[in-house]
């Protein structure tokens, strides 16, 4: 039967996993926002309101 871990490696294990999923979530996020066409504005005319009834 193996030997437990220790608290050291156990709280290490931890903590490399979470920077390394923080990692892949920012690196993720950024490259998919590189990827995203720039919100771009319609230019259209203002039409007049007219009356419908003259």
């Amino acid at each position: 039967m193996p030997e437990p871990w220790s608290d050291r490696q156990v709280i290490l294990a931890i903590a490399l996993t979470l920077i390394l999923v923080l990692g892949l979530i920012i690196g993720s996020a950024s490259h998919n926002r590189e990827q995203q066409a720039p919100m771009l504005w319609r230019e259209t005319p203002q039409t007049k309101a007219t009356p419908l009834a003259i």
